[in-house]
C-alpha cells in the first residue's frame, strides 16, 4: 500500500510540475525503503525546489520576490540534503588554489561546499557544508567554487567536494 502512495505522490508531482522531480530518479525499491516521514520530506523538498526554479526562471524583480526566494532557499537548506555532484568542467580552468601555508604545514583534506545556483548555473551563494578542519583549505575551496558554473539540471542547490592532496 505504501508503494502505491509513493507512486501516487510522484505522479502528482510530475503532473503538477510538468517533469519528473530530480529525486524521482531513485528507484522504486529505494523509495519503498523510505519511512513515511522520509517520503513526505522528499516530496516537500521537491515542491520547494520547483518553486525556487519558477522564481529563478521568472527573474527576481522586486523585494517581495527576493524575500520569497530567500525564504524558499532557507526552507530548502533546512529540509533537503542537496545532491553530491562531481566537479564541473569550469573547475579545470579555475581550480582551487592550494594555500602555501597549508602546504608548509602538510594540511590535506576534502571540503564539501554547498552551492546555490542562479538560473544560468552561476553560483549565487556558497558555504562550507563539511569542513576539512583547516580554515585555509575551506576559504580556498569557497573562493574557487564561487567562480565555477554548474549544470542546473542537477538542481539549484548542490554539494561539491573540493579535494586538497599533497600527493598531486
Amino acid at each position: 500500500m505504501r508503494y502505491l502512495k509513493i507512486l501516487a505522490l510522484l505522479a502528482i508531482s510530475t503532473t503538477c510540475f510538468g517533469q519528473t522531480p530530480p529525486a524521482a530518479n531513485t528507484t522504486a525499491s529505494n523509495v519503498a525503503r523510505m519511512t513515511p516521514e522520509q517520503q513526505r520530506q522528499q516530496f516537500r523538498c521537491e515542491q520547494t525546489r520547483e518553486q525556487i526554479k519558477e522564481l529563478l526562471n521568472r527573474k527576481v524583480t522586486g523585494p517581495s520576490d527576493s524575500d520569497n526566494l530567500a525564504s524558499l532557499r532557507k526552507n530548502e537548506r533546512i529540509a533537503c540534503v542537496p545532491p553530491l555532484v562531481s566537479l564541473p568542467p569550469s573547475a579545470a580552468t579555475s581550480p582551487a588554489k592550494y594555500p602555501l601555508q597549508a602546504v608548509r604545514q602538510n594540511h590535506q583534506g576534502v571540503v564539501i561546499v554547498r552551492v546555490e545556483l542562479a538560473a544560468d548555473g552561476s553560483v549565487t551563494d556558497a558555504s562550507v557544508y563539511q569542513s576539512s578542519s583547516f580554515q585555509e583549505l575551506d576559504r580556498s575551496a569557497l573562493a574557487a567554487v564561487r567562480n565555477w558554473h554548474f549544470d542546473t539540471s542537477l538542481g539549484t542547490s548542490l554539494r561539491v567536494p573540493v579535494r586538497f592532496s599533497l600527493a598531486n
